[in-house]
């Protein structure tokens, strides 16, 4: 009889515990949520930081032209050249071909390459665009001058004629470069060990 009540009152017991136990409280997450995109959202683009190693990117900005921008580091020196390009967008390969120092001047010559990104041109669409560009930076004012030239463009009816890829160059060869724009054929030369002159043409075409 004893064994009844107290396994009754037992029961009785863990009915009246589980009916007064509370649900387990739901974490609110949607602020935290909100938090975390807010934060995503203001990360900086890129392209609005400067960069500290060498880099060839493009910029874009509502109240400007798109710009090509080239990035380059000697020591404690940094120099971030743009210069507006409506043809060259978002290189998918450049390097820096050649570099000397003299004194406070570094001399670069840097070789850019993309893909044509036109989408109303049908026949560029495996087309690319290339450049050279030929800097002479001075690290102590940090001033630079800047000469390019488009040695390939579908966009600009470049054509280059050039067997050996200009990419796998190296001194102390000379680099020379030859293309066709229309019915002009150029030759263009670069020797390195007369890097001072830079960029030398048998006919000098408009840098666009």
């Amino acid at each position: 009889m004893y064994k009844f009540i107290l396994v009754g009152l037992f029961f009785i017991s863990t009915l009246l515990q589980a009916q007064t136990k509370k649900p387990p409280i739901k974490t609110k997450t949607a602020k935290a949520d909100s938090i975390a995109l807010d934060s995503i959202a203001h990360i900086p683009d890129p392209a609005e930081v400067k960069p500290t190693e060498f880099i060839v990117y493009t910029k874009r900005s509502k109240k400007q032209k798109t710009k090509l921008c080239i990035n380059l580091v000697s020591q404690d020196s940094i120099l971030n050249y743009c210069v507006s390009d409506s043809v060259l967008h978002d290189p998918e390969f450049y390097k820096i071909l050649f570099e000397a120092k003299d004194q406070d001047s570094t001399y670069s010559l840097v070789y850019v390459r993309a893909f044509t990104k036109d989408p109303d041109r049908q026949e560029c669409y495996s087309g690319k665009e290339v450049k050279l560009y030929f800097v002479r930076w001075n690290t102590t004012t940090n001033k630079a001058t800047v000469r390019s030239k488009y040695i390939q463009s579908c966009r600009k009816g470049i054509t280059t004629m050039s067997k050996e890829p200009i990419e796998t160059w190296t001194p102390p060869e000379p680099l020379v470069i030859n293309y066709n724009v229309g019915q002009d054929f150029i030759e263009l030369k670069f020797d390195p060990k007369n890097y001072r002159a830079g960029l030398q043409a048998t006919k000098e075409i408009e840098s666009k």
